[in-house]
C-alpha cells in the first residue's frame, strides 16, 4: 500500500486506509442472505474493522461488478470460500491494496488468482506456507473467528445435543452417528426429513444461535473434508466456545491450544457414547468453560482479527 498520512486508530498509529471493501459469496438480494454463514462472518468482521475507525461495504458475488466505485483510499478484501472474482474485475479496480482472506475451500483458488493480490491471508497456519508458495505474495496465518460471546458462568444444560445445519444432501456423518447411538440429539436445519430425522426447525437466526448454543448440553460439529485435511478450522467452533458450552467435533485443525480444553474430538469411528461422557464431563466444570469464553472474547473475536488485519494491511 502505498504510503500515507499517519492516523491513530484504536489506540495505535496506523497509516491512513479509511476504508475496506469486503467481497462475498453471498447474493445481494437481503431475503436470500439469511442462510449464507459468510453474510455473517462479514458483518461480524466490519463491526471489528468499525471499533478500530474504518468503514466498509460489503460486496456480494452477482452485484460487486455494477457497483459504485470505492471512495479514495480504499482497500478491498475478498473473504475467498466457493466464490472469486473474475480476474479482469480485479485488475481494473483502483484500490490502494488488495488481499485475500481465504477461509474455506482451500483446493478451489489457483496460482494465477492467488498472484493477483498484494497480500494473502490463510485461516490455516498448516496450509500457509503453501498458499505463500503458490501465490508468490506476502502470505500470513489469520484463523476463523467469532462476533459470539457470552458473560459470566455459563448457564446449566436445558437440553441434549444441538446440532445446527443443513442435510447438504448427505446425511452427515457425525450426526448420524450420534443420531443411530440413540442419543438425545435436537436438529436445526433443513433437508433433514428426507433422510428420516426429525427437526425442532429449519433454520433459526444468527442473533438467535449464542442464547440457544448455552442451553445445550454440548454442540455437534463437522468440517468440509478439505478443511480437516489442510488445517481449517471453522468459526463454529469458535461460536460455541464463546457461549461456554463444549463443542464436539469432528476433528479440530489448527485449533489454538488454550481452548482445547472444551473440544471433544469425535472421529470417524469413536463411541459417541465416549464422546458425550466427556462432554458432559466438561459441562460439569463452570470455571473452566468461562475461562475458555473468556480467551475466545479476548483473543479470537472479530475485533482482534480486525487489528491484526489492519496493522499487517498498512505494513505490506
Amino acid at each position: 500500500m502505498a504510503a500515507g498520512p499517519v492516523a491513530r486508530i484504536g489506540g495505535h498509529s496506523w497509516p491512513a486506509m479509511r476504508h475496506l471493501d469486503l467481497l462475498i459469496a453471498a447474493p445481494a438480494d437481503p431475503a436470500a442472505q439469511a442462510g449464507w454463514g459468510d453474510v455473517h462472518f462479514a458483518r461480524g468482521l466490519q463491526l471489528g474493522l468499525q471499533s478500530l475507525g474504518l468503514s466498509s461495504r460489503l460486496l456480494c458475488r452477482d452485484s460487486h461488478q455494477s457497483s459504485p466505485p470505492p471512495p479514495d483510499g480504499s482497500g478491498l478484501l475478498v473473504l475467498r470460500g466457493k466464490y472469486a472474482p473474475p480476474l479482469a474485475w480485479l485488475e481494473r479496480q483502483p484500490y490502494t491494496h488488495k488481499a485475500l482472506w481465504l477461509i474455506s475451500w482451500p483446493l478451489n483458488p489457483t496460482p494465477a488468482e492467488l498472484a493477483s493480490y498484494d497480500q494473502i491471508f490463510v485461516a490455516s497456519g498448516q496450509d500457509q506456507p503453501r498458499i505463500a508458495k503458490l501465490s508468490g505474495r506476502p502470505t500470513s496465518t489469520l484463523l476463523q473467528a467469532t462476533s459470539f460471546w457470552h458473560f459470566g458462568r455459563p448457564e446449566p444444560a436445558g437440553g441434549g445435543l444441538l446440532f445446527v445445519g443443513n442435510t447438504r444432501g448427505v446425511s452427515r456423518p457425525i450426526v448420524r452417528a450420534f443420531h443411530q447411538a440413540g442419543l438425545p440429539l435436537e436438529l436445526i436445519g433443513s433437508g433433514w426429513e428426507q433422510l428420516g430425522l426429525q427437526a425442532q426447525a429449519s433454520n433459526i437466526a444468527n442473533a438467535q444461535l449464542p442464547a440457544r448454543y448455552r442451553r445445550a448440553l454440548a454442540v455437534l460439529n463437522d468440517h468440509h473434508q478439505a478443511m480437516l485435511d489442510y488445517g481449517y478450522l471453522n468459526n463454529r467452533v469458535f461460536d460455541v466456545l464463546a457461549c461456554g458450552v463444549p463443542v464436539i467435533t469432528d476433528g479440530a485443525p489448527g485449533c489454538p491450544p488454550e481452548l482445547m480444553p472444551a473440544v471433544v474430538c469425535h472421529r470417524p469411528g469413536s463411541d459417541p457414547r465416549a464422546s458425550l461422557q466427556l462432554a458432559t464431563a466438561l459441562r460439569a466444570q463452570p470455571l473452566l468453560l468461562s475461562q475458555v469464553a473468556r480467551t475466545v472474547r479476548q483473543e479470537h473475536s472479530f475485533v482482534a482479527r480486525a487489528r491484526q488485519l489492519l496493522a499487517e494491511l498498512v505494513q505490506a
